[in-house]
């Protein structure tokens, strides 16, 4: 998803119900600045991607949610696993630890949720 499209769909997550074309441009600053055919070719791109779905209600689309925001960090989270660390968790984890980028603490919470 590119930085254009996530603003939009953190819009429509924190919206909490479908939204219109001119609600996005009227409620996003960033889509202020954009005409309203790229606004829609945002959108057509999230829909072709299954992250957005379209409803016509009139003369306009309601566009909301396939996935919650959650099920979209999970995939980018498993993605960037696979792309940068080749798959493997202990290499990220690794990569945090020698980077000093994790803490006692966090190695803590990790073991308490390992025993569970």
């Amino acid at each position: 998803m590119s930085d254009s499209e996530k603003k939009i769909m953190e819009y429509i997550w924190a919206a909490g119900h479908p939204v219109t074309t001119s609600e996005i441009i009227k409620n996003l600053p960033e889509a202020a600045e954009w005409k309203q055919n790229t606004v829609i070719t945002f959108l057509t791109r999230l829909i072709r991607k299954k992250i957005l779905k379209a409803t016509r209600v009139g003369k306009a689309n309601q566009y909301e949610p396939c996935i919650t925001e959650e099920e979209y960090r999970n995939f980018e989270i498993k993605q960037f696993i696979k792309d940068v660390h080749k798959g493997s968790i202990l290499g990220f984890i690794s990569s945090l630890c020698d980077n000093g980028d994790i803490t006692m603490e966090d190695i803590e919470s990790l073991m308490k949720r390992f025993k569970k």
